[in-house]
């Protein structure tokens, strides 16, 4: 195109580089399709905490890429806040709402923070199982919020008849 000057090449790596933090591998690619799915389906079915946790889990799937150093091979300081974070948003959420699925999310995530606690303690845990336990803690964080916002849709919708069974 006439007129356009090709971007720097640092600027190319750059955006390369960023898009890689989030969609590099297969086992990536899927979370985001999982994630993406089950967020929109709370942010669309869910109560006000659903689409709430929605949302910070999203915040903090955008953030644990850009606070883990590659640089590091044991324990990754910036991803253990990240997840302390969102531990302590679950748990507040949890004891200000009625959702019991709550409580099942906020520990699945406390499991995640005890696997970078087991890392801490014990350098000798290979990074492979690090990684994978805090997959799979992520994917059953995932799947409570899933079963909290497909319960909130299938309750009945709150009613002034205080003898009516209401949603939670």
């Amino acid at each position: 195109m006439p007129g356009r000057r090709p971007l720097p090449l640092w600027r190319a790596q750059t955006r390369e580089r960023s898009l890689a933090l989030y969609f590099a591998v297969l086992p990536q690619q899927i979370w985001f399709v999982a994630m993406v799915l089950v967020s929109g389906a709370a942010l669309w079915r869910g109560g006000v905490p659903e689409q709430r946790v929605a949302v910070a889990n999203v915040a903090a799937w955008f953030l644990t890429p850009l606070a883990y150093d590659r640089d590091v091979i044991g324990l990754q300081w910036g991803v253990l806040g990240v997840d302390a974070l969102f531990l302590a948003y679950l748990l507040f959420l949890a004891m200000t709402t009625n959702r019991l699925w709550l409580l099942f999310a906020a520990a699945f995530q406390l499991l995640g923070i005890m696997t970078h606690v087991a890392m801490w303690v014990d350098e000798g845990v290979p990074a492979l199982p690090y990684r994978w336990g805090l997959v799979i803690w992520s994917y059953l964080i995932l799947a409570s919020l899933a079963v909290g916002a497909w319960i909130h849709r299938r309750q009945p919708a709150r009613t002034l008849d205080p003898s009516a069974e209401t949603r939670r």
